[in-house]
């Protein structure tokens, strides 16, 4: 964890002009940080506090519209968002960089700890430390989901209960999402398409 996640507030940067994108090693910088220091998940959590809260490279519209993509395409969704990010700021080459910068750091560290878990695996206090890991990411993710839904809301009346019916049948019920996302999503871009 880095000094900034420790609660140490870094100050929010303004948004960048339109003379003035941002630059391919910016992103490299950011999406790596992001890989290398987000252990246990948590990442689309990381990645709307450093794109839209502190450096204000996206609008909150833009960020959310590029995380229902990712969720809703093939392929992990911190790659997907990640796709998107890096084409919205500067093109196929930013999404390059950004989805570049964002594994390859962590998949050096993964071999490495790979190596020293081989041989200090049967540490205790090493599992404790990275449950604990775990549930922080948990919380963060926890915390986009809230936003997402939050917004969603604040703009249709009719979203929550589609928020609600979705986390019923997949979280409770334990339905098959994909079977549940076809039935819904008709559902939601009808009422979002009746709104416009």
């Amino acid at each position: 964890m880095n000094e900034t996640d420790a609660g140490t507030a870094e100050p929010a940067q303004p948004p960048p002009t339109a003379g003035e994108p941002v630059s391919l090693v910016q992103i490299m910088l950011l999406f790596a940080r992001i890989g290398i220091t987000s252990f246990g998940g948590g990442l689309s959590a990381w990645m709307y506090r450093e794109v839209v809260d502190r450096r204000r490279w996206l609008a909150e519209d833009a960020f959310l519209s590029g995380l229902t993509l990712g969720q809703i395409l093939p392929g992990a969704n911190v790659v997907n968002l990640s796709v998107y990010i890096g084409q919205r700021l500067r093109g196929g080459l930013g999404s390059v960089v950004a989805v570049t910068s964002l594994l390859l750091p962590p998949m050096i560290a993964v071999v490495v700890l790979g190596a020293v878990l081989q041989h200090f695996g049967d540490l205790p206090w090493l599992h404790d430390l990275l449950e604990g890991i775990a549930a922080g990411a948990i919380g963060l993710t926890f915390s986009v989901g809230l936003r997402a839904a939050r917004h969603a809301t604040s703009r249709n009346r009719w979203a929550p209960a589609l928020v609600l019916g979705v986390f019923a049948l997949v979280g409770l019920l334990r339905w098959p999402m994909i079977p549940v996302v076809l039935a819904v999503a008709p559902i939601g871009v009808a009422i979002a398409w009746k709104k416009r």
